[in-house]
């Protein structure tokens, strides 16, 4: 009996290391995926978009609608409702975010720039690829995604830490789709041509 005993606690152990060790292999795959943008033909009223990329988060930054807005450039991204609004952040809840559908967030983040250099200056710890796509397409989805924002502003939650506004949002985050994917499908809504 004692020798069947250690036997027995190793097969336990296996298919949870061997679970562990999968995730850990796909959560590294995703996380090494890159993808290739490819900026539309140079159009006739060009304006420049920033894809914005730091540590876990995509994001698309638009500029100034007007020369005098106060609010300069302005972030608009798609996170995990649980993970990025309400800070449930720890390892653990990896596992939730990831592997199955869970509440999506969109995400809105001011920089106070009124140019490209201030811009950079002010958002100096994050990547920032620029993209010359047309005005009139950069216009409406800024306004789409400001719409969709204000339509769940009651639910608004601010994370200071992330200098970042959260509103509930209809799709579902999870590997298959998260921050990138939406990034992605934005810029081709822009005119750009995304290949992974």
């Amino acid at each position: 009996m004692t020798t069947m005993r250690p036997a027995a606690r190793q097969r336990r152990r296996w298919p949870r290391c061997g679970q562990l060790a999968l995730v850990t292999a796909a959560l590294s795959i995703a996380a090494s995926c890159n993808s290739t943008v490819i900026a539309p033909p140079l159009p006739d009223d060009p304006i420049t978009v920033f894809l914005l990329h730091e540590a876990m988060h995509t994001g698309v930054v638009f500029p100034p609608p007007t020369a005098n807005d106060p609010t300069g450039y302005v972030e608009f991204g798609f996170d995990d409702w649980s993970w990025y609004a309400l800070g449930n952040d720890a390892w653990y809840n990896v596992f939730a975010t990831v592997l199955w559908p869970t509440q999506g967030a969109l995400g809105r983040r001011e920089f106070g720039a009124a140019t490209p250099a201030e811009l950079r200056r002010v958002a100096y710890w994050v990547e920032l690829s620029p993209i010359v796509v047309s005005q009139p397409r950069a216009q409406e989805l800024r306004q789409q995604l400001q719409a969709a924002f204000d339509a769940r502003l009651p639910e608004a939650r601010d994370r200071q830490d992330l200098r970042f506004r959260f509103t509930p949002c209809d799709d579902s985050y999870w590997l298959p789709h998260n921050c990138a994917d939406t990034a992605a499908a934005w810029l081709q809504q822009l005119g750009c041509t995304v290949g992974w």
